[in-house]
């Protein structure tokens, strides 16, 4: 439903992505991991139609997302990482001018959802705060039935309770017909509502998988550098759980002891080795690097 083939956009006051290759299939979510400035709102930018590409292609329902811009966000269930509602408006009446741009407005579902996410409906909606607003966003997507969700930093500013929620309700909406993208920078946040993982880093493509080989979450992550590319191959071959290969090197991540893992080794010609505790979003961007799938 969601696809990309060698997407790239640049600005003159820098960012961007460049050359990205992804897809999000029906049945899929996609978690689009990386830091501040990673290139995640240029790609949402870039499938939404809100900029032109330089180079590549964006694709939604295979039609072109910039010639198609306005029939994609109509078909698109989108909510932004700050959405912009006027002045002197409330909640309500918001939501329903989105539900007219996107489908019919439902009275019932719109009471429901504000009560699990805490949000007045009632009230100007700027005098709600940021985090308010957010909210209202977030629930104009979830209202809408479209196959197709795509949510730009949407546990950002979020307390707990309201992560927990959110991540329920974003579950609740998957299906085998629907396709969700979702954009953060943690990957706790990913992990808990998402099938896929894609990290970028720089505007590159790092790194894509399915959510359950990122089980490295407070492991113990080691860096290994064979002296070739067939040792690793072999290593990676003979340690059956959690492991990466690039060329000469591997990362592993073990939950306990490295006691095994030395022992399997002494049988390699090592180079280096370097271990410790990280999460699984700064081992796989240490492990790769500059290089890009």
């Amino acid at each position: 439903m969601i696809r990309c083939e060698r997407l790239s956009k640049s600005f003159e006051e820098g960012g961007g992505i460049s050359s990205m290759t992804l897809q999000v299939k029906p049945g899929e979510t996609l978690g689009v991991l990386g830091p501040t400035d990673a290139g995640k709102s240029t790609l949402i930018r870039l499938l939404m139609g809100f900029v032109k590409p330089d180079s590549g292609s964006a694709r939604i329902f295979n039609q072109d997302c910039f010639l198609k811009r306005h029939e994609i966000q109509r078909e698109v269930a989108y909510a932004a990482a700050s959405p912009a509602i006027p002045p002197r408006v409330t909640g309500e009446s918001w939501l329903r001018f989105q539900a007219k741009y996107r489908g019919a407005y439902n009275p019932e579902k719109a009471r429901r959802l504000s009560e699990r996410l805490d949000v007045r409906l009632t009230g100007q909606a700027r005098r709600q705060g940021e985090v308010g607003r957010k909210k209202l966003g977030l629930m104009a997507a979830l209202m809408t039935d479209a196959q197709v969700t795509i949510l730009d930093e949407p546990f950002q500013g979020l307390d707990p309770m309201d992560k927990n929620t959110l991540t329920d309700l974003i579950r609740e909406r998957r299906g085998e017909d629907k396709a969700m993208l979702i954009t953060s920078r943690v990957l706790e946040e990913v992990q808990r509502c998402c099938t896929q993982v894609a990290i970028i880093r720089q505007g590159r493509l790092v790194l894509t998988q399915p959510v359950e080989r990122l089980a490295l979450t407070r492991q113990k992550v080691y860096h290994i550098t064979f002296s070739d590319a067939a040792q690793a191959a072999a290593f990676a071959s003979e340690w059956e759980t959690a492991v990466e290969v690039i060329g000469a090197r591997a990362l592993v991540a073990i939950p306990a002891s490295p006691q095994v893992l030395i022992r399997t080794l002494g049988k390699y010609t090592v180079l280096d080795l370097v271990g410790g505790r990280e999460d699984s979003e700064e081992s796989f961007l240490r492990f790769h690097g500059d290089d890009v799938v």
